[in-house]
């Protein structure tokens, strides 16, 4: 299936000639602080494949970005890069922020075969006729050497002559090689004595000298192999090698935003690259290198964190136009460049969002959880990666998702863009939120199979029903209104219900029949145990404020009452008297200032809302007073104590139903919804099916395109056996190794 470029703005342009409607950066911290935690050295997890993990999820990263807009644009860049990577060389410095498509692009983009890098250098030594050079470019450089000496001349074939230049004829090699034969023979026969050499000029005299100085222990072909090797140690066309390698980064220290399709072939031949390498070595056993642990010699120094920030920074600002911005930060937070803080506020200006991970190699940290504010026990790094993460609310998708499957959440209703991570499966997992979580982008976390169709059926629901509050007008019903809302809206959490979904209005006539209006208060505690008894299978429980938000946070309706003074009804009605102008310019939230001076006063009647949303500075309310109040109906307090009487508190009643007291007919409906939305998701975004579940009887993890049957039985293509597989299992294996 073709896809469409997503709507462009005006402005700059992708290689294709259309403008980008996404740009996605990603940065990798290498640095030496983060080794402990690139490298874990476990039975499950060698320590190659955490790199390989961090570079997987940019990767997922891209395809899902693909999916969404062919023409979104990417870049990658990593840091911590070591300046010095010959210590002994003072004059070659490597750069410590790179651009890694680049890098990786240069090392794998011209070559189809998975050959090593001396043979590529020394194919290349042929094709130049230099064959007699091929023993001391296995011997005298390493495999990674060879493939970035091979890579830059490829790139820069002008330097290519230099290098032929400076390898001496064979014939010069040769007469070398002789002459270190004579001088060992020489030796040989003085049994140790040190003597002058003219044959082999001054440099193999001092050689001999060196040598044959520590008593002898070298003689005849031995000492003619030390002889030879020193020499070509002292090479011009060795330290041009060498050179090379040191300065060869240079070339890639500008970020360069790539059409999505480039950064996925790019990461996609550096990973199959590295994973055929592995297994070559580990049947071979040689020492042979893939790009990626070419790429290695270079890691683990500085952390230039704010450097790296101000290129993506350029970067940003290069594509003023592109509406959807997002920078992903892998990193243990340890700067030491100055304060990135800076920087990142400079990005927020530019209105790029940026999801922060923490990766450690501690798992005894808390994993998928999500954080409001930073906690006592963080250090510097940590409180750093979470100032820069965007703040954003935690009752849009798919955070709601996340929360039912076990995700913590905080009460207060937003949270960061930033996580703790130790594994390479909940690296996977947070991804997969950060492309979802973005401002600007409606669709759902497609990696959680039915809960995300079930949630999005539920929230437009929902919306559709705050959007038309019932008008109690002048009754003092406001409990049966209230009390019909709330049921309404958790039964309408059932898929396929078998006694299907009365309206509001039956609900509320159903109340009014055994709770008739009356003067005082109602007892809300009967009639929800009477609403419950009449719609299967709801229950209800009191809760505090905290449980409220944990609630609606999890799209569970919260019924709540409170009580007023005459005083504070009078300031309650003239505040949300006025309907807003606009959407943009809601009434304004009801402080708790203005309800203070009311809180003593005697009790004049109670009321009953529906909680539906909740911020760290307010809880919002649906009302049954119609659109024209409030804005459309809903109401917002800076607390609940704004709503309360020194003498009466603010009750909370959350609504819910348990999965196991459904119905086999529900439950089914539910999967047959599942399937049908797999299928549609899975024509829409092929990347469904790439998602890996768990077989529970071989506990063989397979992508979910290879299983045969439907998502309420599968068959396994390992073991052949049927399981009937649910949510929790795909997060269980998200989660794998946590």
């Amino acid at each position: 299936m073709s896809k469409k470029p997503c709507p462009m703005p005006e402005g700059s342009s992708t290689e294709s000639g259309e403008s980008p409607a996404a740009l996605v950066g990603c940065l990798l911290d290498v640095s030496g602080s983060m080794q402990k935690a690139l490298e874990v050295d476990r039975p499950n997890e060698p320590a190659t494949e955490r790199l390989e993990a961090v570079l997987r999820a940019a990767l997922k990263v891209a395809q899902v970005e693909k999916e969404r807009c062919s023409n979104a644009l990417i870049f990658i860049g990593i840091f911590g890069l070591k300046e010095k990577v010959v210590e002994s060389d003072t004059d070659d410095v490597s750069p410590s922020v790179v651009d890694l498509c680049a890098v990786a692009d240069a090392l794998v983009g011209y070559s189809n075969e998975q050959s090593s890098g001396h043979d590529l250098l020394i194919a290349r030594a042929n094709r130049e006729h230099l064959s007699h050079i091929t023993r001391y470019i296995r011997e005298k450089l390493t495999d990674s050497e060879a493939r970035i000496l091979d890579a830059h001349l490829q790139e820069h074939p002008a330097d290519t002559q230099q290098f032929v230049d400076s390898i001496p004829a064979e014939a010069s090699v040769q007469a070398m090689h002789t002459g270190s034969q004579t001088a060992g023979g020489l030796l040989g026969a003085a049994g140790g004595f040190s003597i002058g050499l003219s044959a082999g000029g001054p440099v193999i005299a001092a050689i001999v000298a060196a040598v044959t100085g520590l008593g002898g222990l070298h003689f005849g072909d031995g000492l003619a192999t030390d002889i030879e090797d020193r020499a070509v140690e002292e090479s011009e066309a060795l330290s041009l090698a060498r050179r090379i390698c040191a300065r060869w980064l240079n070339n890639f220290t500008n970020f360069r935003a790539r059409p999505v399709d480039d950064v996925i072939r790019i990461l996609e031949q550096l990973l199959q690259r590295s994973d055929a390498s592995t297994e070559t070595n580990r049947d071979a056993g040689n020492g042979a290198s893939s790009e990626l642990e070419t790429l290695k010699r270079y890691m683990y120094g500085r952390t230039p964190m704010k450097q790296a920030l101000r290129s993506s920074l350029d970067v940003f600002r290069s594509y003023p136009n592109v509406e959807q911005r997002l920078l992903l930060l892998v990193s243990d937070g340890l700067s030491t460049d100055g304060d990135p803080l800076e920087i990142s506020s400079e990005l927020d200006k530019e209105k790029v969002s940026i999801a922060t991970m923490y990766l450690t190699s501690d798992r005894k940290i808390a994993h998928r959880q999500l954080y409001y504010q930073p906690i006592d026990s963080w250090n510097d790094g940590q409180r750093n990666l979470f100032h820069m993460a965007t703040n954003f609310s935690c009752l849009e998708h798919p955070v709601p998702v996340l929360a039912s499957t076990g995700w913590k959440v905080p009460s207060e209703g937003e949270a960061r863009l930033y996580a703790v991570l130790s594994s390479s499966a909940a690296l996977d997992e947070f991804c997969s939120l950060l492309v979802s979580a973005r401002p600007g982008m409606a669709d759902g976390l497609l990696d959680i199979i039915g809960r995300i169709s079930q949630d999005a059926y539920i929230n437009d629901e929902h919306v559709k029903t705050c959007r038309k509050p019932s008008n109690q007008g002048s009754s003092g019903t406001c409990y049966a209104h209230a009390t019909a809302g709330a049921v309404h809206m958790s039964l309408l959490r059932i898929v396929g219900r078998e006694d299907g979904y009365p309206s509001i209005e039956e609900i509320r006539k159903r109340i009014l029949t055994d709770f008739p209006a009356q003067q005082g208060v109602r007892d809300m505690r009967s009639v929800l145990n009477r609403s419950v008894e009449w719609y299967r299978p709801l229950h209800y429980q009191e809760v505090d404020e905290n449980g409220a938000r944990q609630a609606v946070l999890h799209r569970r309706p919260v019924l709540a009452t409170f009580c007023l003074s005459k005083p504070g009804w009078d300031e309650f009605s003239n505040h949300f008297h006025k309907s807003p102008t606009s959407d943009q310019d809601p009434v304004r939230t009801l402080t708790c200032a203005q309800m203070v001076p009311h809180r003593s006063g005697i009790p004049y009647g109670g009321h009953a809302v529906i909680m539906t949303g909740c911020s760290p500075k307010s809880l919002t309310f649906l009302n049954s007073w119609g659109r024209k109040w409030g804005n459309n109906g809903s109401f917002s307090v800076e607390s609940y104590t704004a709503l309360e009487l020194d003498n009466t508190r603010m009750r909370f009643y959350d609504v819910y139903w348990l999965e196991s007291e459904l119905t086999s007919a529900e439950k089914q409906a539910y999967a047959s919804k599942v399937d049908n939305d797999l299928r549609s998701f899975s024509a829409k975004y092929p990347g469904i099916l790439e998602l890996q579940l768990r077989c529970p009887a071989c506990s063989s993890t397979t992508r979910l395109g290879d299983y045969e049957g439907t998502v309420r039985q599968l068959k396994c293509p390992h073991c052949n056996e049927l399981f009937t597989p649910d949510v929790k299992s795909l997060i269980d294996t998200l989660s794998a190794g946590q």
